[in-house]
């Protein structure tokens, strides 16, 4: 495979879907229908927005059962044309509550096209780079990637403070770039696809399948992975709160221009993610995900106090290190997210664990940003002004979490001490 025509593709992609990442996304929510529609229709479907990427992963199982034993490039480059259409879409939208409407249908739309697209490519790099290099191939394409979603999202936060509708030119041009690099993905080939499509039909005639009950009973025959799972949910629903949150600060309470808020709920964070993962990708080679994540999850609570005091405080200049501070995380993160359940999972039940973990990860981004949204209506309702204090409610959650790590930690150092813990599985 041209690795240099794939880095190119990938990232024209990416400056399209930079101008729908989650937080810029909900910055544009804010920014077109805040003084249109009611604030608690607004709040609500900025949640959502928001929260996306998590719940978006619902769909992926959908999409792995429907990729096996079909050409890999041909399922994918459809999806990603739906996806820019859509983004197009949002540039032509009218204002008020039917705007919020559409702008939420085809915004969920594109996001959900895009898990289909991240499902697939991850059986693309597989089967085209080797394992030796597959993790080094796959920064370099990262860094580029990072740089355009940033620079997309802050062009677009610049340009919603201008008068007059130029950003809807940029969401246009955005897709534009989108379409241009599904064109070159089509030119791209997938090493020896023939024997791969042999295997997935082989598998298929044998009954193997993607299936969600599958995953379920994992969580009663497996009790060290249930626990994680666990710490993961208090963790997870923490921070998918924690965004949306912010947006609503950042414009009602700090009064913050759009390019700065997309600038700390989305760019800083993202460029941040190349430098730190090496870091990151080190340590979990050497520890346990449990390990891993009980050192991570207290990064991420530092970040996030960061964040909060900021708000509390009325003191912008700590936002600029919280968002540092949050990237460095999300760099851990999705390391923990992509490669963790491997360290559970006994060989030939990767997959199963991982379709646990996706589920649950989509539950949690469909309940946990409403339930945030509805803290700080509780708050105001308590009394004016006390909104932002919400903000330790995802705080609590990110404590919670990361101690349960830790106490995670802990019984495995006993178990291991006694001679019962269970063997790290090698990663494929």
């Amino acid at each position: 495979m041209d690795l240099g025509t794939e880095r190119r593709a990938w990232m024209l992609v990416y400056v399209c879907l930079g101008v729908i990442e989650g937080g810029t996304a909900g910055v544009m929510v804010r920014a077109l229908f805040a003084q249109q529609v009611p604030a608690l229709l607004v709040d609500l479907v900025l949640a959502m927005v928001t929260s996306a990427p998590a719940w978006s992963n619902i769909a992926s199982l959908i999409y792995a059962r429907r990729a096996q034993g079909r050409p890999k490039i041909a399922f994918l480059q459809p999806l990603l044309f739906a996806m820019c259409v859509c983004v197009a879409l949002l540039g032509v939208l009218p204002g008020g509550t039917l705007g919020l409407l559409l702008f939420f249908a085809l915004y969920s739309t594109a996001r959900l096209l895009w898990a289909g697209v991240e499902t697939v490519r991850a059986v693309l790099w597989s089967v085209n780079y080797p394992r030796r290099l597959r993790a080094r191939i796959t920064s370099r394409i990262t860094v580029l990637t990072s740089v355009a979603l940033a620079a997309s999202g802050l062009c677009l936060g610049w340009l919603l403070e201008r008068q007059g509708y130029v950003y809807r030119l940029a969401l246009i041009a955005a897709a534009l770039c989108g379409i241009a690099g599904a064109l070159a993905i089509g030119r791209l080939r997938v090493r020896r696809e023939h024997d791969l499509l042999a295997v997935e039909r082989e598998r298929l005639a044998a009954g193997v399948s993607f299936t969600y009950a599958g995953a379920r009973e994992l969580l009663g025959s497996d009790p060290e992975f249930r626990r994680y799972m666990y710490a993961m949910s208090l963790f997870g629903a923490g921070n998918l709160m924690l965004t949306p949150l912010l947006v609503i600060s950042f414009d009602g309470i700090l009064h913050l221009p759009t390019l700065v808020q997309v600038a700390i709920t989305t760019a800083v964070p993202v460029l941040m993610i190349p430098l730190a993962i090496p870091p990151w990708a080190h340590y979990l080679d050497r520890h346990h995900v449990v390990v891993f994540r009980s050192i991570h999850g207290w990064v991420t609570v530092a970040a996030a106090a960061l964040l909060l005091s900021g708000v509390l405080a009325h003191a912008p200049g700590l936002l600029w290190p919280g968002a540092m501070l949050m990237g460095i995380s999300l760099a851990g993160g999705s390391l923990g997210w992509t490669l963790g359940h491997n360290d559970f999972a006994p060989r030939g039940e990767e997959t199963r664990y991982m379709a646990l973990h996706v589920t649950l990860t989509g539950v949690r981004g469909l309940i946990a940003p409403p339930l945030g949204i509805a803290s700080f209506y509780l708050f105001e309702r308590i009394q004016p002004g006390l909104g932002p204090w919400a903000l330790f409610v995802p705080l609590a959650l990110l404590v919670a979490g990361a101690r349960e790590f830790n106490v995670l930690r802990r019984q495995r150092r006993r178990a291991g001490a006694n001679g019962t813990a269970r063997t790290r599985q090698p990663r494929a």
